[in-house]
């Protein structure tokens, strides 16, 4: 039996997202498909732009079962994020991983990996010193083009998960198409990046989103009101003014002391934008900063993550094709309708899920939104 797993975000889901999972079925010629997906907040330290459950009610349009990615996993670095990912994909008995990338070529990206698996901190600790982001210094160390885009990085993670988790699953990968992830502008070829979309819902553009998205989600994410990380600064202004630098440094990822970065600078700030920009330095990405104050916003601390174990994943929605499967290798761990009973083992998904609803007014949470079945 052939199960297909893919590790998304879907923020939002797109007209690229189809293409990917149609693609991949293509190749597999799976028996299941599953969509293995962040919740409320992201990879890239963003609150999504809609919540979990209107995405996931989407994607089983496409797919037979969209499963939550475990939360920390989900708001951590490439290769946490690969980790929780393969995780869950060996706990789903899965046999193939389809992944976008730039270079479309297994081969070449697992040629990379096992480059970078050659380098040592003390190669890097130099470079950093010069204030050099890890792909940059991971590019000047191994002259792989591979690692000047994120979805190849990422992808290299995947292989490096595999390894750790000693998972027997055939990786793949097919070339991602559209405009660059990070551009803001709508592409004039058939996709276009999550972010031009997002910036189009923003702007109130829904004629022109709707050209690269399904128009039902468009318009639920326009009526709801468009997600951004402005919605979290004045929460985090104040959880930042009122904790000690000591409080601060026990958060996870809080090195060589950016609690006095933060504490500094936040009193300097009027908006989410202005901060980041006043913390920001060439050696703290964007990325990496905001994941940072999801860890400070979602009280993340080392030990939190230190502890983090997975021993069940919540299924958001499924088919008829996912559910027959689901009870083919049900053994307890695969939760449909969140119970009180069930609350220890998802403690950071319902606080994660309750804390975004606090900024975004929303109602809809991890005990009354039971699995969404879809009907054949």
């Amino acid at each position: 039996m052939k199960v297909l797993s893919l590790i998304t975000e879907y923020n939002p889901f797109h007209n690229g997202h189809i293409y990917h999972i149609e693609s991949s079925k293509q190749l597999i010629q799976p028996d299941v498909t599953i969509a293995i997906m962040s919740g409320n907040f992201t990879q890239r330290g963003e609150l999504a732009v809609t919540n979990k459950f209107n995405r996931a009610q989407e994607a089983i349009k496409h797919v037979d079962l969209v499963v939550e990615l475990p939360t920390l996993y989900a708001i951590s670095y490439a290769d946490d994020f690969a980790y929780g990912g393969l995780m869950a994909a060996k706990m789903l008995q899965t046999t193939d991983i389809v992944f976008g990338s730039e270079l479309d070529d297994i081969e070449k990206l697992h040629s990379a990996y096992l480059k970078a698996k050659r380098i040592t901190k003390e190669d890097l600790a130099p470079l950093f010193k010069k204030g050099y982001s890890y792909p940059r210094a991971m590019y000047d160390l191994t002259n792989e083009d591979a690692f000047q885009s994120p979805n190849n990085t990422l992808g290299m993670s995947y292989l490096k998960a595999r390894d750790d988790l000693n998972f027997d699953v055939s990786m793949h990968t097919i070339k991602r198409t559209g405009n660059n992830y990070n551009d803001k502008t709508l592409s004039h070829t058939q996709f276009s990046s999550a972010t031009s979309i997002r910036e189009s819902l923003l702007n109130g553009e829904l004629e022109h989103a709707i050209q690269f998205m399904p128009e039902t989600l468009a318009k639920v994410i326009m009526e709801d009101k468009v997600v951004t990380n402005e919605h979290m600064f004045n929460t985090l202004k104040v959880i930042i003014e009122r904790s000690s630098l000591k409080d601060l440094k026990n958060i996870y990822m809080m090195t060589e002391g950016l609690e006095h970065r933060l504490k500094k600078n936040i009193r300097l700030s009027n908006n989410y934008e202005s901060f980041i920009d006043s913390i920001k330095t060439k050696r703290y990405t964007r990325t990496r900063l905001q994941r940072l104050l999801l860890y400070v916003l979602l009280n993340v601390t080392e030990e939190d993550f230190r502890n983090y174990e997975v021993d069940k994943l919540r299924v958001l929605a499924m088919n008829h094709t996912g559910q027959q499967y689901l009870s083919t290798i049900q053994d307890g761990r695969f939760i449909t309708n969140l119970t009180k009973k069930d609350a220890p083992d998802f403690y950071e998904t319902i606080k994660a899920t309750h804390i975004y609803n606090t900024l975004t007014n929303g109602c809809v949470n991890d005990f009354n939104q039971p699995v969404m079945i879809l009907k054949s």
